[in-house]
């Protein structure tokens, strides 16, 4: 009886110590855990860059670990074919043009002659002498204007757009310093991005204007176009046959009654060839559009701020539409994923500031936490034989950098060292 009790006793004493140590060890590992300072990498987002079309590559313009701007070119397919439709199209739009103003001519001296014949039909002898007063004051206006075209601009139509392209030019650049120098500024943080914006928009105004002041100048110096002087041509003419049915109007009126109808029937045909030859010119228009659009194609545009991570073709090759020839690692945004028993993520929130080293250098780092959400189930602490035990899930804490600093590098191992709250991130 007394063996027995001296065993139970036994057996009370070694649960009460173990049920200590247990006791100890739990508080020591929250402890530990409390007290962790996780590490991680500095990740950032990464973009494939591929052309929009087969061919074969004529020039790659930036290498591995080169630092890209966003819209820099930096790889050319070649393009011959593509630049000869261009030309082809822009040929094509030319013609259009000469085409509609041919028509157009066509229209206008049947138009001309329709109202001459009309007049010609109601015209008397009291009003004939009229009618050739102003078929002669209509023939020398012609005339004078032909002339005027043959003759090109005076001397001081030519100053005067000279003098308006000039100034035309110095507020495209006044416009071009203002943008360079906000650009040069928001890298250095003094500007943003919207003032960057603004004066982009008051530059591309400004060069819009130049080349239009440059190309009214252009026209003034070289005179007018052949196909201005030719219709000029056809409106002499035209007043030249006014003048003439003026004069014979008196004894022609039943001649002129069908020439009239013949006239009105040259306006419609005239019309439909106006109309053919807009149509034409859409469709010329519409061809050289498409055929610009492709040779943009052969441009590898870089599609953000980075620097170029891997390079996957050379020159020479040829390349499908959409194959990655270039891996770029944008810089707009870097980040690290921590990983947290969920015993310590109770007083860290979405915005708070957090302190990070570089292990490399031991430089500080800020960071803002951006988002906190369950790690895969692998990452689970399942809970053990002890006594009590219970399984603790792991979060990710995902931080993201501000201003970085260039030596920082993606890749690069840091800690987290301190919480700072959600105010101190200034």
């Amino acid at each position: 009886m007394k063996a027995r009790l001296i065993l139970v006793l036994c057996l009370i004493a070694g649960l009460i110590v173990g049920g200590f140590f247990l006791l100890v060890k739990k508080e020591a590992a929250g402890k530990n855990l409390l007290e962790g300072q996780p590490t991680a990498y500095i990740e950032g987002d990464e973009s494939k860059v591929s052309f929009k079309l087969d061919g074969r590559i004529e020039e790659l313009l930036v290498d591995e670990g080169d630092v890209v701007k966003k819209g820099q070119v930096i790889g050319v397919l070649q393009n011959d074919e593509l630049k000869a439709k261009v030309s082809q199209a822009e040929a094509a739009v030319s013609v259009a043009d000469g085409q509609i103003n041919e028509a157009t001519a066509a229209q206008s001296a049947a138009v001309a002659k329709t109202e001459q014949g009309n007049a010609a039909v109601n015209v008397t002898a009291e009003t004939a002498a009229k009618k050739v007063a102003q078929a002669e004051a209509a023939l020398k206006a012609a005339e004078a204007n032909l002339e005027a075209l043959q003759n090109g601009a005076r001397p001081e139509e030519i100053k005067q757009a000279e003098s308006q392209m000039k100034a035309a030019e110095e507020i495209q650049k006044v416009a071009k310093d203002n943008l360079e120098r906000l650009q040069t500024l928001l890298e250095h943080g003094l500007a943003s991005q919207a003032d960057v914006d603004k004066a982009n928009t008051t530059y591309q105004e400004a060069k819009g204007k130049y080349e239009v002041a440059k190309q009214q100048y252009e026209i003034a110096v070289q005179g007018p176009r052949e196909e201005e002087i030719k219709a000029a041509k056809a409106q002499v003419d035209q007043a030249k046959a006014a003048h003439e049915l003026a004069v014979a109007s008196q004894d022609e009126v039943l001649v002129r009654q069908g020439e009239v109808k013949a006239a009105e029937a040259g306006i419609k045909q005239a019309a439909g060839a106006v109309s053919t030859a807009q149509s034409g010119k859409s469709q010329a228009e519409a061809a050289l559009a498409e055929a610009n659009v492709y040779l943009s194609y052969t441009q590898l545009i870089a599609p953000t701020d980075g620097v170029i991570k891997t390079k996957a073709a050379e020159v020479g090759e040829l390349v499908s539409a959409g194959f990655p020839v270039f891996t770029l690692e944008q810089a707009e945004e870097r980040y690290s994923k921590f990983y947290f028993p969920e015993t310590e993520i109770s007083n860290i929130q979405v915005g708070d500031w957090v302190q990070i080293e570089v292990i490399a250098t031991g430089k500080k780092l800020k960071a803002k936490v951006v988002s906190i959400s369950p790690a895969a189930d692998f990452a689970v602490q399942k809970a053990t034989q002890n006594m009590d035990d219970t399984d603790i899930r792991s979060f990710s804490v995902k931080v993201k950098y501000e201003n970085i600093p260039n030596d920082v590098k993606t890749g690069m191992t840091v800690k987290w060292l301190k919480l700072l709250g959600e105010h101190n991130g200034n």
